[in-house]
């Protein structure tokens, strides 16, 4: 054999030899250290949406399946899957299920251009966040949505637009995930109950004299609504209503005797339910 080829087979017989070992070495380390696969969080990622949105709390879905692989778990965190999936995952889990409460987003004001003004002419980065650090932002009412778009940016699907200068949402669209309640930096967004009617759709602090210079469409605190409710469901915030709806009749007395219609339906005539001349077969309806 010529010494030129017995130059080349060795060095290469050495390295294939090398190879050999490391693979088997490889093959070796992965047995040992080898993680076993939980197959009830494998049906638990199965049951789960997949949407990722971290509305439960969890970075992910997968986040939210391993919590609940753990004992007590609650399974009515995913709003995205609602009543089905926590019944699946209970039924994975061999508990009982938790039924979680369908709920939607609701910005809570009305500010759009036409009811607003501006004060300064706004040049800086479009964001909300870094609007409402410069004075609390452009608009007349510092309490209002300032209309950048930030919950519109981590809405997963695609549930808000900005129309007129304010995020409105798409109730049919909302999963209820609270992705916008959180990156909001007003606090405007809320989360409440799907059989919720009315609602202040204001969070302004200001005496009604200042509220009427800077939005013609916010609270003033006149408290005729807290007189119209029969259940007592409205009380006062300082000088802004609340309403308790785990009192609300869905009468909408609230609404009819708001002067300035701070207190606004949250649904369209045809979507509501039609009223009874009892308030409480009312409700029962709507639930």
């Amino acid at each position: 054999m010529p010494q030129s080829l017995v130059n080349i087979l060795i060095p290469t017989g050495i390295m294939l030899g090398i190879a050999l070992l490391l693979g088997l070495l490889i093959v070796l380390v992965s047995r040992a250290f080898a993680v076993e696969k939980n197959e009830t969080k494998e049906k638990i990622l199965e049951a789960l949406p997949g949407a990722n949105c971290g509305g439960c709390g969890f970075a992910g879905c997968e986040g939210y399946a391993d919590y609940l692989c753990t004992s007590g778990a609650n399974t009515a965190l995913c709003a995205v899957g609602g009543v089905e999936c926590a019944r699946e995952i209970a039924s994975i889990l061999g508990t009982e299920a938790a039924i979680p409460e369908k709920k939607v987003a609701v910005v809570r004001c009305q500010g759009t251009c036409e009811q607003t003004s501006k004060r300064y002419v706004y040049l800086g980065t479009s964001s909300c966040h870094a609007a409402s650090g410069l004075l609390g932002g452009p608009n007349s009412c510092t309490f209002g949505c300032l209309g950048f778009g930030d919950c519109m940016a981590v809405c997963a699907f695609g549930a808000i637009k900005l129309v007129d200068g304010m995020a409105k949402i798409d109730r049919a669209e909302c999963h209820g995930c609270g992705q916008c309640v959180k990156v909001c930096p007003k606090k405007l967004i809320e989360l409440m109950p799907v059989t919720a009617t009315v609602a202040v759709r204001c969070q302004n602090e200001w005496p009604g004299a200042r509220t009427r210079k800077n939005c013609n469409i916010g609270c003033i605190g006149c408290q005729k609504c807290v007189r119209s409710c029969p259940q007592g469901a409205i009380s006062m915030r300082e000088s802004l209503a609340v309403i308790d709806q785990s009192k609300c009749i869905h009468c909408d007395a609230c609404v009819n005797g708001c002067p300035t219609h701070a207190i606004a339906f949250l649904r369209p005539e045809s979507a509501r339910t039609e009223k009874t001349e009892n308030p409480s077969e009312s409700l029962a309806q709507e639930k």
